[in-house]
């Protein structure tokens, strides 16, 4: 009933702000209209006051490629570009807001930095990029959460209003008077059974765990001794689980992943250097 709710109230801002106009959108050869059709969604810009808030939120440096999916006019691109030196590339489907894009990051003085395709975004590649910007909605961001999960682990994904369902964000900024913005880190791919030395009180254990998103759970199992829980979560590659040993102490260990290793160390005792491989 919350979701059907929801998606009522959003339908009907969507056909509020199909009446409006949006100050300062388009040139003198083409004014996108507020809720016009595109593929799979209506355009609607997301609004200044939060184009900031969301690169920040990303932590978008002049090292990032920007994707934004769904570019529209191109604002996202063009603000990452002038407001943080980062190299942005917008997928859009209309070509009339392409060629207003490229005439607007020419305008701005960062056509060197923004590329905008004409294309589909479920067929474009954008593996290549560090961050993600979103404004699609709620169908559309989990139709893409399968193809993102297979991006390289630490790139930020945030979206404006629409959620990835079952794949929790990580942060959630808010912004008065302005749509809620999600963020979201891509995780390391850890499921499996790992073999893992350098454990306070133990040479050796196996690992097992199990991987929903960023959290992880599983068991470790060590020569001659019983199992034991262990939780914790990733951070795009950076894993930190928790788990008691055979004294019942807690130990915590964080460790950067690496494909199919990883290598770190405990923090709640020890000094040596903990480390895993991938063993299935």
């Amino acid at each position: 009933m919350k979701m059907q709710l929801r998606s009522f109230l959003i339908a009907a801002i969507v056909l509020l702000l199909a009446a409006c106009t949006v100050p300062g959108s388009g040139d003198d050869t083409f004014r996108p209209r507020v809720g016009q059709q595109g593929k799979d969604v209506m355009w609607v810009p997301t609004l200044d006051p939060l184009v900031l808030p969301m690169l920040e939120a990303a932590g978008v440096t002049p090292d990032d490629l920007v994707y934004d999916l769904g570019s529209g006019d191109g604002k996202i691109p063009i603000w990452a570009a002038r407001r943080f030196g980062a190299r942005a590339v917008g997928i859009e489907y209309n070509a009339d807001l392409v060629a207003l894009a490229r005439r607007s990051a020419e305008q701005a003085g960062v056509s060197d930095r923004v590329t905008m395709i004409l294309g589909d975004i479920f067929e474009e590649d954008f593996s290549s990029a560090t961050v993600l910007t979103l404004f699609l909605g709620n169908e559309l961001n989990r139709r893409l959460a399968p193809t993102i999960l297979k991006m390289r682990a630490g790139t930020r994904v945030v979206s404006n209003l629409f959620d990835m369902g079952d794949w929790e964000p990580d942060r959630v900024v808010r912004v008065p008077e302005q749509n809620p913005v999600f963020l979201w880190v891509v995780p390391a791919a850890l499921a499996g059974e790992w073999e893992v030395s350098g454990l306070p009180g133990s040479s050796v254990a196996t690992l097992v765990v199990a991987q929903n998103f960023q959290k992880i759970e599983g068991r470790w199992r060590t020569p001659g001794g019983p199992t034991a829980p262990v939780r914790g979560r990733l951070d795009g590659s950076r894993l930190a689980f928790e788990y008691e040993d055979r004294a019942g102490a807690l130990q915590r260990i964080v460790a950067e992943v690496h494909g199919d290793t990883f290598r770190g160390q405990a923090t709640s005792g020890g000094t040596g250097v903990v480390s895993g491989r991938r063993i299935r």
